[in-house]
């Protein structure tokens, strides 16, 4: 069994010879002049952000491009012409992996404004989770008030009807008060006579 040996990018750039790093250098001058031509017709692509040329491809400026992400998926000269014969759509492919490694800051810059934006998110929802709590907790304080009152009133309603029970007792008490006396008077005066 054959042991696959994986490489680090250091050991990969080392391998590169003058060819390739002069074919990166002439992609990347290629790309530029794309870049001068969509930037003088004004080619401007709202939604992604970026100029972007007739095939609706984004186009970068040559500062923008990381020469070694460029350099490290160029092929060998042997390697690239053998796969050529091999496959008729390689060269069309590996035209796409290179387009795709000069524009990568796009992608970069892209992760970073979802990463911003999905941290916005988060914030904007953890404040509405606040406010939410806080409503619920003012919302249960008043009901908690409510319940309180209505128990006032169910305290308050008890209490007048026990004052007025008390007052009928009381009422009861001086009529028969009253009651004995008179009869007391009518027992007294029938005595006396």
């Amino acid at each position: 069994m054959a042991e696959i040996k994986v490489r680090m990018r250091e050991e990969i750039l080392s391998e590169k010879t003058e060819r390739e790093i002069f074919i990166v250098g002439c992609r990347m001058e290629k790309i530029q002049e794309e870049y001068e031509n969509v930037v003088s017709n004004k080619r401007w692509d709202k939604k992604r952000e970026c100029y972007v040329n007739r095939d609706g491809e984004p186009v970068v400026h040559r500062r923008d491009i990381v020469h070694d992400d460029v350099l490290l998926v160029i092929p060998r000269s042997d390697e690239y012409y053998s796969n050529v014969e091999k496959d008729k759509t390689y060269a069309k492919r590996m035209d796409k992996i290179i387009r795709d490694a000069m524009t990568s800051s796009l992608r970069k810059r892209d992760e970073e404004r979802m990463k911003k934006n999905v941290e916005c998110m988060v914030n904007d929802l953890k404040k509405v989770a606040e406010e939410v709590k806080i409503k619920a907790v003012k919302d249960e304080d008043v009901k908690i008030g409510e319940e309180e009152k209505e128990e006032k009133v169910v305290v308050n309603e008890e209490a007048v009807k026990e004052a007025v029970t008390e007052e009928q007792q009381v009422e009861k008490e001086k009529t028969k008060e009253e009651e004995e006396e008179e009869k007391k008077k009518k027992n007294e005066s029938l005595i006396a006579e």
